[in-house]
């Protein structure tokens, strides 16, 4: 893609890249928190998803939506991190069907230490590769496409 309309064989070639890099750079920082911390990186993206709520608790179906995962995947993977005492469940008030989940003690502790060897993973990654204004362009870039795609599904 050299400042021409890419081909089809060149675009199918750029998804094929990008899918690689997100799985490589996943199984990275996943091996390093399930090292470091016994956490897998799907548990750390729960907790990320949490700490950063407005009233510090989220449904099922809004994390799921975070994640982009199905609810029945994110009620078994709540269901996962419920037992590794990192999050507690709690009726929603306001709708009987729904629950409310948020962080325990524990799990604010581990999203905390983990979040260190997160950072340093994925700057590991980046800094071998990307200059810092490289990597905020990336991340411009990545965020430009997704909010496209976001409103697609609109």
């Amino acid at each position: 893609m050299n400042g021409m309309t890419p081909d089809s064989s060149d675009l199918v070639q750029w998804l094929s890249d990008l899918i690689r890099l997100e799985i490589t750079l996943w199984e990275q920082v996943d091996a390093r928190l399930r090292a470091e911390h016994d956490l897998p990186l799907a548990f750390f993206e729960t907790l990320f998803f949490l700490s950063r709520s407005h009233d510090g608790w989220l449904r099922v179906g809004d994390l799921a939506q975070a994640l982009r995962i199905t609810v029945g995947g994110t009620s078994k993977l709540v269901d996962r991190i419920e037992r590794a005492d990192l999050i507690r469940r709690e009726p929603d008030t306001t709708d009987r069907r729904a629950s409310k989940i948020s962080l325990t003690s524990s799990g604010e502790l581990a999203f905390t230490a983990a979040s260190q060897t997160y950072h340093a993973e994925v700057a590991t990654v980046l800094d071998a590769a990307l200059s810092p204004d490289e990597q905020h362009l990336m991340h411009e870039l990545v965020r430009r496409l997704l909010g496209s795609c976001e409103e697609d599904d609109a």
